[in-house]
């Protein structure tokens, strides 16, 4: 008993670190922000998932994994569909490649989220990782991130597989050159979700709390922090309240119904991405 209930806490923390999953009955996490494609002849995304079987047992099979991908309006992408077996101890590595050109099938550019189904009675570590990869494309090999050289590297960001959630909660920066961007996921298929995000200064005290976002069943938004606090332009005259600049606080994303969100630092001006933690609240 007292192992199963550390397992469950385990499975719970999603601070620090990587998603675990106590697999029995199914469960269900979500990567917020995948992408893969070639952007112009400067660089393009892979996003790599890797999965570790941690029971230390010799089952055969350990757990089933099976990872499905949407696009934003939530349409499924089967390029990308991976059903996977997981033995006791072992792991698994799954790499978009970029689909550069000249190596067909290509699914196109995919920006959206991923849905993990974990079965069996074994725990999985779960990792995401979101790579831009600098060079012309016909230059740079179809392979996974991992494969290629440093000098490919642009940036990559880490990005956290979750369980949905009403609450959270992350560290904001609005600056010339870094902002915080946040991507909210609905996994529900029927419900839709009422987002609000809300800004608080270093104090706590409030900046902006923005209006409601209605996010539609299996639908992904994504925007910078201000993008999703701002006010509507004032009525009279049609201007946008400006965007603070300086900005070091926190923000709030309240949802009606459990949805999943990812962070990430966008610096500027070359837009290059960098780890953002954001976590559930209690």
């Amino acid at each position: 008993m007292r192992a199963w209930l550390l397992s469950l806490l385990v499975c719970s923390a999603m601070i620090l670190a990587p998603a675990f999953a106590q697999s029995q009955p199914p469960e269900e996490l979500f990567v917020p922000i995948l992408i893969n494609g070639v952007v112009g002849d400067s660089f393009h995304y892979q996003t790599a998932c890797r999965f570790i079987e941690l029971s230390g047992t010799t089952a055969d099979p350990a757990v089933f994994v099976d990872m499905e991908i949407f696009d934003n309006s939530g349409k499924p992408n089967r390029a990308f569909a991976v059903p996977k077996i997981l033995h006791g101890s072992g792991s698994f590595h799954f790499s978009t490649a970029g689909h550069i050109v000249g190596n067909p099938p290509s699914p196109g550019f995919v920006d959206g989220w991923a849905r993990l189904t974990v079965t069996g009675p074994g725990r999985v570590q779960v990792t995401a990782e979101v790579f831009q990869v600098a060079g012309p494309t016909a230059a740079c090999p179809e392979v996974p991130g991992c494969m290629l050289p440093s000098d490919f590297y642009i940036s990559d960001a880490v990005v956290l597989a979750e369980k949905p959630a009403r609450s959270w909660r992350a560290a904001a920066v609005i600056t010339a050159y870094r902002h915080t961007a946040f991507s909210v996921v609905n996994p529900s298929a029927t419900e839709t979700a009422h987002i609000f995000v809300e800004l608080l200064q270093s104090d706590g005290s409030p900046l902006r709390r923005g209006s409601a976002e209605d996010l539609p069943p299996m639908q992904r938004r994504s925007a910078f922090a201000w993008e999703w606090a701002a006010p509507p332009p004032t009525a009279a005259i049609g201007i946008p309240v400006p965007v603070p600049q300086g900005f070091y606080g926190s923000a709030r994303i309240v949802s009606d119904v459990p949805v999943v969100v990812g962070a990430l630092q966008v610096l500027l001006p070359e837009g290059k991405l960098v780890f953002a933690l954001v976590t559930p609240e209690p």
